[in-house]
């Protein structure tokens, strides 16, 4: 099995084990609709006296022209679709559910491929529970960042700098997952499923910012505020909007980027062999994402702020994490 033959449609995850009556409705309706045949079709204008053979129609040059437009039109729109759907092919992850709900939902392509491979079968469900838990927990961060700005989404608290480490922890959280629970036998699809899985969120991570980046960035141009004479209350607001524009300035090279992807690794590698614990690693983790989102600042208002940002984000895949051990 492939990710493109995951089909979400009438699964609701193993946990409630309930079947979707869909396609039973379906197969009703159409039945109910009573489609004919042509031959049955034809039969049926025959009886009110009407006979196809003997009608011919003459369509004007004009009328042929606009045809012929029509159909140009039609034959650019569906070069177009395909070449969307080429550029942004169809991903299983893009299931999204009852949107009203806000329920992560990336999880449950993964617990359905374990489903139909039978990886559930001989498990109580208290145990199916657990592991099903443990990939919506994994999941949920990507989860919490998809749609349109603010407005499709149920969790804005992540950071940009957050969410790039978030997809490299739930990454590798998911191998570390196949690795220790999922059976050999289908172990190898499944990782192919979590490269769908990061391929398909790197683009959401690339557009994401939080509240605070957003303000960050709207502030950097702005003069700094220096009046004197002020309040304690005045001067620490005055010290904030210039952690702000600092950390709003922090600019990184493709090198710099790269040196932090592998340090994370590095660290990851670590956790997932057993020589670190999860405490420390998501320590060290929470200090190489600060320092890089400070741009290496010493100003304590800075690391202040940057800790504050993105301290639950940190905690939550610490929790992830510490679940599977």
């Amino acid at each position: 099995m492939s990710y493109m033959d995951v089909d979400l449609t009438n699964y609701t995850g193993v946990s409630e084990k309930r079947a979707d009556s869909y396609n039973n409705r379906a197969a009703k309706a159409q039945q109910a609709a009573g489609t004919q045949t042509a031959e049955e079709r034809k039969k049926a204008y025959e009886d009110m006296g009407i006979h196809a053979e003997r009608f011919t129609v003459d369509i004007s040059p004009d009328s042929q022209e606009f045809m012929a437009q029509v159909a140009e039109r039609k034959a650019a729109q569906a070069a177009e679709q395909a070449k969307l759907e080429a550029e942004n092919p169809w991903s299983p992850f893009d299931y999204r559910g009852d949107l009203s709900k806000n329920e992560p939902t990336q999880y449950l392509v993964f617990s359905k491929f374990l489903y139909d491979k039978g990886v559930f079968q001989d498990m109580g469900d208290e145990q199916a529970g657990k592991i099903e838990d443990m990939l919506r927990n994994i999941t949920s961060g990507m989860d919490s960042i998809r749609g349109p700005l603010d407005a499709g989404r149920w969790d804005n608290s992540m950071s940009h700098e957050a969410a790039k480490l978030d997809l490299i922890s739930s990454v590798n959280a998911l191998n570390y997952f196949a690795d220790t629970f999922v059976p050999e036998g289908v172990r190898d699809s499944f990782k192919g499923l979590i490269k769908e899985y990061e391929n398909y969120n790197s683009k959401i991570v690339d557009n994401h910012k939080n509240g605070m980046d957003w303000y960050s960035e709207s502030m950097k141009d702005i003069p700094a505020p220096d009046a004197t004479g002020v309040s304690v209350d005045v001067r620490k607001a005055q010290e904030r909007t210039k952690a702000y524009q600092q950390i709003g300035r922090v600019t990184h090279t493709d090198e710099e980027e790269k040196w932090l992807q592998e340090d994370y690794q590095a660290l990851f590698e670590k956790l997932m062999k057993k020589e670190d614990s999860a405490k420390n690693t998501f320590d060290s983790l929470q200090k190489l994402l600060v320092n890089y989102a400070s741009g290496g600042s010493k100003n304590n208002v800075v690391l202040d702020l940057l800790n504050a940002n993105n301290a639950g984000s940190i905690n939550r895949m610490f929790q992830y994490w510490s679940a599977m051990f």
